[in-house]
Order: structure tokens, then sequence, then C-alpha cells
């Protein structure tokens, strides 16, 4: 049974809540603070008090903080659920950087880029942990990216993909792994192999089209939820 714990007073005596399992107390509060959003307990601007949630969960301040950075370090201790036209926008910049990131990478790609790629891709394919998932997404594309051999795209890239942190929260509680993801990843990867820069762009662009549809999905359930 899900307890919201907004108890302020001297008197207070919170009922804990078991949290769920997973490989940090931190990963487990995440976990449970993004079922609240999914399932519209929390929304938009709601504050998150971090002596509540420790008591809530019968832990220390210290890994609900360090859930707080896990589902969006830009944004602290409030909810953030963005609008579809923020999504909108975030999605058509990085497919542009990104598609130019993979365009470069695969130009200079060898066949040692690609076992620990390769590697990323399969443990990706039997995560069920989203937070482990979307840290396993990240290092695949930063990974390939670093080979464009470009800094400063590289680094506009990591900014946008850290902000994304906060849409990509939400479609990851929707279920992972995920068939559609592993064969564009495939497509990607395969792409570079092939020393292809066109392909490579084009499957970039394609994987972060489907993936705001996705998102954008989700995010429309996320808003019209019970609150």
């Amino acid at each position: 049974m899900w307890v919201k714990t907004l108890h302020t007073g001297p008197m207070a005596n919170p009922e804990v809540e078991p949290l769920p399992a997973a490989r940090t107390i931190a990963l487990a509060i995440a976990a449970a603070l993004r079922a609240d959003i999914t399932a519209g307990r929390l929304g938009a601007g709601d504050r998150l008090l971090q002596n509540e949630l420790a008591r809530r969960f019968d832990v220390s301040t210290t890994p609900v903080r360090e859930a707080f950075g896990i589902l969006h370090p830009q944004r602290g201790a409030t909810v953030f659920v963005p609008s579809v036209e923020e999504l909108q926008e975030h999605y058509e910049i990085r497919a542009a950087l990104e598609a130019l990131a993979a365009e470069k990478a695969a130009l200079n790609f060898t066949a040692a880029d690609a076992p620990p790629l390769q590697e990323i891709l399969e443990a990706m394919r039997s995560c069920a942990d989203p937070d482990q998932y979307i840290e396993l997404n990240h290092r695949f594309h930063m990974g390939l990216y670093q080979l464009a051999g470009r800094a400063r795209l590289v680094d506009l890239i990591n900014t946008l993909r850290g902000i994304s942190g906060a849409y990509l929260q939400i479609h990851a509680a929707e279920g992972v792994p995920s068939d559609r993801l592993d064969r564009e990843h495939a497509e990607i990867l395969a792409a570079c192999q092939a020393r292809d820069p066109e392909r490579a762009a084009s499957a970039t662009r394609h994987h972060l089209t489907q993936t705001l549809e996705h998102v954008t999905q989700d995010l429309e359930k996320t808003a019209g939820g019970p609150r």
C-alpha cells in the first residue's frame, strides 16, 4: 500500500513504506518516486522533502538526496514533468547534433571500437532495471559519440542528454528491456561498423524520432493520470 507521508508536526508518526527491490537504497527510492509520478500521485511542481521521504522509507537523508540526483540532478527536489512542447524541441536539437556525431564516429570507426559497445548492448537486452538501463543507454551513445573526435559537439550532446533524464525516467518506467530499442541501437552500431556515415546519421535520427513518439505517448498518459 502506498502511504503519502507529509506529516510535519512533532507528533507525526508516519507508517514506513517498504522499498522496491534494487541494487542500492537510492535506486529503490528513485524507483518508488518514479512510480508515484507515473501513477499521478506526484505532479509537476510538487516539492519533495528529504526529511519526510526519509521517514516514509525509514532511511537517512543521504540516499534520498542521491535518489533526487538519479531522477533529475538539474531539477533538484521539485517534481518535473516536462511538457510535450519542451520534449519535441529538445529532441529536435538532439537529433541534429547526435546524427552529426554518429556520422563522424562512423568515419573514424575501427574494428577495435565495436566490442565494448556490443558488450553494453548485450547488457541492455537483459536489463529490467530502469535506472540501470538508462545508465547503459547513456554509456552506449556517449561511447559511440566520443569516437567522432569532436570534443565540443560531444560536450553539448552530453549536456542535452543529461537534461533528457526527466523524459527517459518516465519512458523507462513503462518497461525495459525493449525490442525496438535493441534493434535501433544495433542498426546504429552496424552502420558505424560498415563505416557508412549517412547510414549512421539516418539510423540515429530514426532512433531519436521513434523515442520521441514513444516518450510523448508516455508523457501524455502521465499528465492525464489520477491525482
